[in-house]
């Protein structure tokens, strides 16, 4: 795939964020009296999830950025591959898909769910992207840890640090 232009970033962050907010007012519009609630608690577990999956790399990053002098906080920081960012490379892209499933879970008709898919598309493109950047930026360092850590398949991710952490306790 070939990297975007800056404006082709901003078009695709701007249309998945209209999206969010859209799939958003329209699921509550649609969630009537036959909603299956089973869903509905479904879609405020995996809010939950995306919540966490957005506030925790904002604060690793903040925490990480402070006090940094460079270009600029993001230019300065070195590849973060620790705590969330040791089970998956875009766990604020996550969180953000995540938040396009609960759309689907709380609206529970055709139009978010039309949606909330074109939603995870846009972020899915815009988290293959930050790939393509990142390895401009950071080079073979970044290619290794894409090797070792999954783009946004959390569960795959978990095994993967289990299975180093039991890879390190017998040397």
């Amino acid at each position: 795939m070939k990297q975007w232009s800056k404006r082709t970033g901003m078009v695709v962050w701007g249309f998945a964020i209209v999206l969010l907010v859209l799939s958003w007012i329209l699921s509550w519009f649609f969630t009537g009296p036959n909603a299956v609630r089973a869903l509905w608690y479904i879609g405020w577990g995996v809010w939950v999830c995306g919540a966490i999956l957005i506030i925790l790399p904002l604060i690793m990053i903040y925490g990480r950025a402070k006090g940094k002098k460079g270009k600029g906080w993001i230019e300065s920081m070195p590849i973060v591959d620790s705590g969330i960012y040791s089970l998956v490379r875009h766990p604020l892209y996550l969180g953000w898909l995540l938040m396009y499933v609960v759309v689907i879970f709380f609206g529970q008709h055709w139009i978010p769910l039309v949606m909330g898919i074109a939603g995870i598309v846009c972020i899915y493109l815009v988290a293959i992207q930050e790939d393509l950047r990142l390895i401009v930026s950071f080079g073979e360092d970044y290619i290794h840890y894409m090797q070792k850590t999954p783009r946004m398949n959390i569960l795959l991710g978990i095994v993967r640090a289990l299975q180093r952490r039991k890879k390190s306790k017998r040397v």
